[in-house]
């Protein structure tokens, strides 16, 4: 805990708009150039954190900056950097630190928020679907095509959806719905006939579009604001009852005569309702939204109950009939509450290859990479169509594929040798129509992936904000562990050294002279006036308060505590403290009566009895000793020009 604090307290996530001169050498310690760029980021990232205000300067948090580096040093010299323990912690954090930063920024934002936008509203729409597989020849694609036109021009020409749907569509629950899908939004849908279906105009029929499953068209026929989420509760009679003599219509009349008698839902649940999975808790039924249910009906009639608590009158749907209560909704929250969420829907969503494929080609620009015709055309004179059709293809280096170079990415080459082993690993399955497609498609894969590891591996030599984040992280451990070694754990050990720090400190800890008194305070004089009155007889608290306290007025307080007698914030300035009941004074804003118990001297506490605060202390004493040390023997300068010109920027 101690040591997530600690780093937490370093590292907040920011982000620089770094100056002309960033690489320019601000100080130098003990040798290590430390340039402007990295005073930057930790000054303009921690200086809210700074309680004094002239540390503030920039000038005075150098100062602080130059300790901070040397104990870097320090931990370097300890080796610290090489205890596996610390490279698996940073290596952890490196990992998840930079998930962050391997996706594109401005396509995930605009993608959760058309997802929020599609969340807020729900779309009714109903579709034709002709199947088409990905993997289907070219003529049965065209057949499918065609097929889903037809079914269109028929539609806009001004033929019925429903009857088209019947004849055209090959999901199989046309037949009995003509193509009607209900309800819906975000996520619900594959990806691109969820945006079809919110993108083409109500009442009208969309181009046609595809999908894993084939080829579509959708009429979106109405739009609403969404409903957000809700939780019921119900009774149930199945229509099919094994009781022949049992009448489910009649026997839930009955039920909800009892209800308006007063009988429990549920109890009433748990004895009558068929469906035993939720009569067991009541009658109680998960969280569900629009469109996660089954029953159209059944949604419909639980989210048209207005008041929570209150219950349906008895309805049939497909499975029986039902008497439902609510007992909640969950209502959407803003785009600040919901964007997490939805960004991690998104991730486990296809759209997310979207934000994929948008950073492989940023990457591509940035790398100055281009599609490299001769890898291809040299693997496809080796891949043979035999190697094709069983893809069972053995890849045999050459010479010269350990020395070709397919792909370069600054200074460093991957060869042909590197692909073709990526080829061989990667050659089964796919929709390809030939050798040539194969090998296009698995090079260009291959290429992205290169990149992208490779921008991974050297993030910090590309990105200046996410090199000092690293960078810190990297510090603040190290400096955790050696404090720890260093500080911490001396401290700790070292009882002669506590108890010698404790007896030359002795006068530190004294606690002053105490008062244990109540407090009865009043904004007016006169009120407590009357109430010393009452003290002095002897009345209790209780019976004060009954007598001043009327009809939820609070007239006076009484409050116990614990002070010192020169805490001016609880003692009124002309106040001297002993035991039994003051006079009234002024205090602040209101006045105030003293009942005292007790004033305790002032005295010095046992070393026992203060222990945590002589090990906090003693701790700080030896860092502050080290640190002068290390100062005393480090050779420090500063590029006061440098200096000069990061202080202007800050104007």
């Amino acid at each position: 805990m101690i040591k997530h604090l600690y780093t937490f307290l370093l590292l907040f996530s920011f982000s620089l708009c770094y100056a002309q001169h960033n690489n320019d050498v601000l100080l130098t310690i003990n040798g290590q150039d430390i340039t402007v760029e990295e005073f930057q980021a930790v000054y303009l990232k921690n200086i809210s954190l700074v309680q004094d205000e002239a540390q503030k300067d920039p000038r005075a948090y150098l100062e602080l900056f130059k300790e901070y580096k040397l104990k870097v040093q320090e931990a370097y010299k300890e080796g610290l950097h090489k205890n596996p323990d610390y490279i698996k912690e940073l290596k952890g954090y490196r990992a998840q630190l930079i998930k962050n930063y391997l996706t594109d920024v401005d396509v995930t934002e605009a993608l959760v928020r058309e997802a929020y936008d599609r969340t807020v509203t729900e779309v009714k729409a109903r579709h034709i679907l002709v199947k088409n597989n990905p993997g289907a020849l070219p003529q049965d694609t065209l057949k499918a095509y065609n097929k889903i036109i037809e079914a269109r021009n028929r539609i806009v020409s001004g033929e019925d959806f429903a009857a088209i749907a019947k004849e055209y569509s090959e999901d199989p629950s046309a037949q009995s719905n003509g193509g009607e899908l209900g309800w819906f939004k975000a996520f619900k849908m594959v990806y691109p006939f969820e945006s079809a279906a919110f993108t083409t105009e109500k009442g009208k029929v969309s181009e046609p579009f595809k999908t894993r499953f084939g080829y579509h068209i959708v009429q979106t026929t109405d739009k609403r604001q969404a409903r957000g989420g809700i939780q019921v509760a119900h009774i149930m009679l199945a229509l099919k009852q094994k009781d022949t003599t049992l009448n489910p219509a009649k026997r839930i009349k009955e039920i909800y005569a009892l209800l308006e008698q007063g009988e429990s839902f549920e109890k009433l649940a748990q004895t009558h309702s068929d469906d035993k999975r939720s009569a067991i808790k009541g009658g109680m039924l998960d969280r569900f939204e629009s469109g996660q249910l089954s029953s159209k009906i059944f949604e419909e009639q639980v989210f048209n109950i207005k008041e929570k608590g209150t219950y349906t009158q008895p309805f049939k749907s497909e499975f029986g009939w039902h008497i439902a209560k609510l007992i909640q909704r969950f209502p959407i929250g803003s785009y600040e509450e919901e964007r997490n969420a939805l960004e991690e829907k998104l991730k486990r969503d296809i759209r997310a290859k979207q934000i994929s494929d948008s950073l492989d080609a940023k990457l591509r620009v940035l790398y100055e990479v281009n599609e490299n015709i001769e890898l291809q055309k040299y693997f496809a004179s080796i891949f043979t169509n035999a190697d094709f059709t069983s893809r069972k293809w053995k890849y045999t280096p050459t010479d010269f594929d350990k020395k070709a170079t397919a792909l370069k990415l600054n200074d460093t080459l991957y060869t042909y040798d590197s692909f073709g082993k990526y080829l061989e690993r990667f050659q089964r399955g796919g929709a390809y129509t030939n050798k040539e497609q194969l090998i296009k498609e698995q090079a260009f894969i291959w290429t992205n992936k290169t990149i992208k590891k490779y921008h991974e591996d050297h993030l910090e030599d590309v990105d200046s904000e996410f090199r000092a984040l690293i960078r810190e992280y990297r510090e603040g451990l190290l400096l955790f562990e050696l404090l720890e070694k260093k500080v911490w754990e001396v401290a700790k050990t070292d009882s002669i050294g506590v108890q010698k720090y404790f007896t030359e400190h002795k006068e530190s800890y004294r606690i002053p002279e105490t008062v244990k008194m109540t407090m009865i305070t009043a904004s007016d004089k006169k009120t407590l006036t009357a109430v010393k009155k009452l003290l002095k007889k002897g009345k209790t608290q209780e019976e004060i308060e009954d007598t001043f306290n009327i009809n939820e007025k609070v007239n006076i307080l009484f409050t116990k505590r614990e002070v010192a007698t020169t805490d001016s914030t609880y003692i009124a300035p002309e106040y001297t403290p002993k035991k039994g009941i003051s006079n009234v004074y002024a205090l602040n804003t209101n006045y105030v009566v003293y009942q005292v118990e007790d004033v305790l001297p002032s005295s010095i506490p046992s070393f026992e009895d203060t222990r945590g605060a002589v090990i906090n202390d003693y701790q700080k004493h030896i860092e502050k000793t080290w640190l002068q040390e290390l100062k005393e023997n480090a050779k420090i300068q500063v590029n006061e020009t440098v200096l000069d010109r990061f202080i202007k920027t800050l104007k």
